[in-house]
């Protein structure tokens, strides 16, 4: 039988892949007891689907908070509203936290979340799943071995902006370096367009080079890079992942999940990205060579669903079994790539490298917009992600 209860606020697509995680988490400790959501028939199709009865789906989410009074809160919804529900879950006192990536959209808001979690003694932790890969996990203990030497500079270079897509790798890369603290930060962004993804501006591509103690970098290119050509192409995009270039080797990660027609269905879902178990299942892959390798080495490990993984370790932290502070998506870590992001966009605002800790509050990329500093070629504004719409809006803030 559960020991703990989950309440899931926001029933799309991250909301279902959350649930799932919590299912597949050994011995199924935690139960889901209780989702929210604005639209009924996504309150209806996840309900039905997970085994919520009615009278446990509710269109307010605070309501729900207020009721059900659950151990965990998971917050599933669009990057605007992270800060807002994840405030107001922490005013209710459940025992953790699950927010979706990204933590905030600025760091003021980062902080205001981790000051509402500590004053209630709630535990915080920011839904970057994909450290916990099992290929991934192994590739972080051979870069602390020294299996390609001292690291020089870790690459990353997905498409779409940095909040939603590179925003997964930043937290890869500062895992490989074993959580090392980064001490500047230098940017740039281009906004040719009006583009929006999730209800905020974002940038069309942006380039971010973050430098530390060490003297290792992490080089960041949003949109710059090309497609997902064939392994060992050098204009292959690694999407999500990472090349770690060192002194005596390169180590590489992307990703792999199963075809379509592979997948578990969603049952009665609105389904415009397909299903999604393509996040549950998804595998991490890796590989490295060095001088004494002979070439390619691929790192093999049984594979194990990353969020699972994740959620595990919440249940270990909750049990006693696990440190906060070692739980790879600990708020601090996701903190940490909230400041590079927005450290990203205030050096391309000021145009020089800005040191760390940053002191700026506020979304410096918003800013930007919001003064002219970026004024588009091509106006008009467009919803990047309008297909995941329900009804007649554009964009899940318009309703």
């Amino acid at each position: 039988m559960a020991k703990y209860r989950t309440a899931i606020i926001a029933c799309g697509t991250i909301g279902r892949v959350h649930a799932r995680a919590w299912q597949g988490v050994p011995g199924a400790p935690v139960e889901i007891g209780a989702c929210a959501d604005t639209h009924p028939d996504a309150r209806r199709e996840f309900g039905e689907f997970f085994g919520i009865a009615p009278e446990r789906r509710y269109a307010d989410y605070r309501e729900m908070l207020d009721q059900e009074r659950p151990d965990v809160v998971d917050v599933c919804s669009w990057h605007r509203q992270h800060a807002e529900m994840t405030i107001a879950a922490a005013a209710r006192k459940p025992k953790a936290i699950i927010c979706q990536k990204p933590m905030a959209l600025s760091l003021g808001e980062a902080d205001d979340m981790l000051t509402a979690c500590e004053r209630n003694g709630v535990k915080l932790y920011i839904a970057f799943q994909r450290p916990h890969h099992a290929t991934w996990a192994r590739a972080r203990e051979l870069v602390a071995a020294g299996a390609i030497g001292k690291v020089l500079q870790v690459v990353i270079d997905d498409g779409g902006n940095v909040l939603n897509t590179n925003s997964h790798n930043i937290r890869l890369a500062l895992h490989l370096l074993g959580e090392e603290t980064p001490q500047w930060v230098m940017g740039a962004v281009e906004r040719t367009t009006d583009v929006m993804e999730r209800g905020i501006p974002c940038e069309d591509r942006c380039l971010g080079l973050v430098g530390f103690d060490s003297g290792a970098t992490l080089l960041i290119q949003g949109e710059l890079v090309g497609g997902r050509g064939p392994v060992g192409d050098p204009r292959r995009r690694l999407g999500q992942g990472a090349r770690v270039i060192g002194t005596e080797g390169i180590l590489e990660l992307w990703t792999g999940r199963p075809s379509d027609d592979l997948l578990r269905s969603d049952g009665d879902m609105a389904q415009p990205e397909g299903s999604s178990a393509k996040y549950n299942d998804e595998w991490g892959v890796a590989r490295y060579m060095s001088a004494t390798t002979g070439g390619w080495v691929d790192i093999d490990a049984p594979w194990h669903d990353c969020w699972a993984r994740q959620c595990e370790q919440v249940v270990d932290v909750l049990e006693g079994r696990l440190d906060y502070a070692s739980a790879t998506s600990n708020a601090r870590n996701g903190r940490v790539v909230t400041e590079i992001m927005m450290a990203l966009f205030e050096s391309a605002r000021r145009r020089r490298r800005i040191d760390l800790p940053l002191r700026t509050k506020a979304n410096p990329l918003a800013l930007m917009v919001a003064n002219g500093d970026l004024p588009v070629e091509w106006p008009g504004a467009y919803e990047r992600r309008a297909r995941l719409v329900r009804g007649e809006g554009m964009s899940w803030h318009e309703n």
